[in-house]
């Protein structure tokens, strides 16, 4: 028993000792009270503490997460953006055009044209001599379907071509109702070796073909005076005319008149039945015709069983 006084006393000054401090708010355990002589108790800080920073844990699981900050974001949205505009920016612009041609079906001849393009999709119809539809007899003879697809509508006119790559090329080989030889278009959609930065195409091509087809038209015009292969009356067919054509302005007529003149000749487009008397004809595939007549101040139409005048400022 005297042998366990000392070590209860040590015991007891060291508790002491911790709660005096404890109670100062100063020191460590084991500092006596001494030490706290003359110290000024700290005041209280008003207002919310600030929050305590990310930990490095939760910084790295941030980076992680969002490695970019917002600025950088937006810019690299604005270069994707960019990015994707150049691809879906074709190489070369297309220009569609609406042309019409006569098919020659003689030994060496050459092959109508089809012009495509990429991702446009072109029709073309045929016609008689008379401008009445010609009716297709079977699907288009397609060689390769990995370079074009070819859709036709049975027992009609019309078939469409839809390039598949951007440089193909190849034919098609159409049979025509009633017509004893087939017809052979070349398709193209592009040059690989040309470097224009736009070009035409065949948004619709109408192929007369110089024979009267199965549903030809019954009408008075002599064959002979229907201009199949005069590329005169074809360039103001499609509406471009020549160098040194002028037009005329005109008083009444149906819609649609268009009156031209080169010398003595006038040349009066317009999808009504002409009356007078005429040299030369065309037509269209939509029943657009075309005539060439000698210079007169009146011209007279059918239109709707009626009769309709127009008159052309000559001077």
């Amino acid at each position: 028993m005297p042998k366990l006084l000392p070590l209860t006393g040590l015991l007891l000054a060291v508790l002491s000792g911790q709660v005096l401090a404890e109670s100062t708010g100063t020191g460590t355990p084991g500092t006596s009270a001494q030490g706290t002589r003359g110290s000024v108790p700290a005041s209280p800080i008003s207002g919310t503490a600030p929050l305590p920073g990310l930990s490095p844990a939760a910084q790295e699981a941030a980076a992680l997460d969002s490695p970019l900050t917002p600025d950088e974001i937006r810019e690299l949205a604005k270069r994707l953006q960019a990015t994707e505009q150049a691809l879906a920016a074709p190489v070369t612009s297309v220009v569609p055009r609406i042309s019409s041609l006569t098919v020659s079906l003689s030994p060496g001849a050459s092959l109508p044209v089809l012009r495509l393009a990429l991702n446009n999709a072109s029709t073309v119809t045929f016609q008689d001599s008379t401008g009445a539809p010609w009716p297709l007899a079977a699907p288009p003879m397609n060689p390769n379907e990995h370079l074009f697809q070819i859709n036709y509508i049975p027992d009609s006119p019309v078939f469409s071509v839809l390039p598949r790559t951007a440089w193909a090329s190849g034919n098609v080989t159409v049979l025509l109702k009633g017509l004893e030889v087939p017809v052979i278009i070349s398709l193209t959609s592009g040059d690989p070796d040309s470097n224009i930065s736009s070009r035409e195409i065949d948004a619709r091509l109408d192929l007369r073909i110089p024979r009267q087809g199965p549903q030809a038209a019954a009408g008075p015009t002599p064959p002979a005076r229907v201009a199949l292969h005069d590329e005169t009356l074809q360039a103001f067919l499609d509406g471009t005319p020549p160098d040194g054509a002028r037009r005329l302005k005109v008083r009444g007529g149906p819609d649609n008149l268009r009156v031209w003149r080169i010398g003595d000749d006038l040349y009066v487009r317009c999808r009504a039945m002409l009356r007078d008397e005429f040299e030369q004809t065309l037509s269209s595939a939509d029943g657009t015709r075309l005539w060439k007549l000698p210079v007169t101040p009146l011209l007279t139409f059918s239109v709707d069983g009626r009769t309709v005048t127009a008159s052309p400022e000559l001077e």
